[in-house]
């Protein structure tokens, strides 16, 4: 069965379809909502949310850090930040890997190192995706970096 699921950012409204299920990294790990599901509020943490839409097509995106709502069989997800897959630019996410890694070896006391190290994790969550979803594409550099 279907059910309406919204994912918004403090910017823009990101999905409003109607859907058969949507998968989230909840912070105890990954859990499936389906229609019916019972009432749930959950924080969200870095990583892929799987939608399976009225089409049976998997769309993917990345998302930062947020909160899923379930009740009265809908579904509001707001993000921090969160993209198609599609959008990722892997060249753009190596560079914010590279960029935080050196403000966490920083030994200037200056450098937030809690913010360098979300943006380190985003930027591998970003990298992550990439390869994930395209298998076909071999970059043994961008692999080495999520070691």
């Amino acid at each position: 069965m279907l059910y309406p699921l919204s994912i918004l950012t403090s910017e823009k409204n990101v999905f409003n379809e109607d859907v058969y299920s949507v998968n989230v990294p909840g912070a105890d790990g990954y859990f499936e909502v389906l229609a019916h599901h019972a009432t749930v509020i959950a924080l969200l943490q870095p990583g892929k949310l799987t939608i399976i839409n009225k089409d049976h097509q998997k769309l993917y995106f990345g998302i930062t850090t947020g909160f899923i709502e379930v009740s009265h069989n809908s579904a509001t997800i707001i993000a921090d930040a969160i993209e198609s897959v599609q959008e990722i630019d892997v060249e753009r996410a190596k560079q914010s890997y590279e960029r935080a890694k050196m403000r966490l070896e920083s030994p200037d006391k200056h450098v937030d190192k809690e913010r360098a190290k979300r943006s380190l994790n985003r930027a591998k969550n970003r990298i992550k995706l990439f390869l994930e979803i395209h298998p076909q594409v071999s970059f043994i550099p961008l692999k080495a970096l999520l070691i």
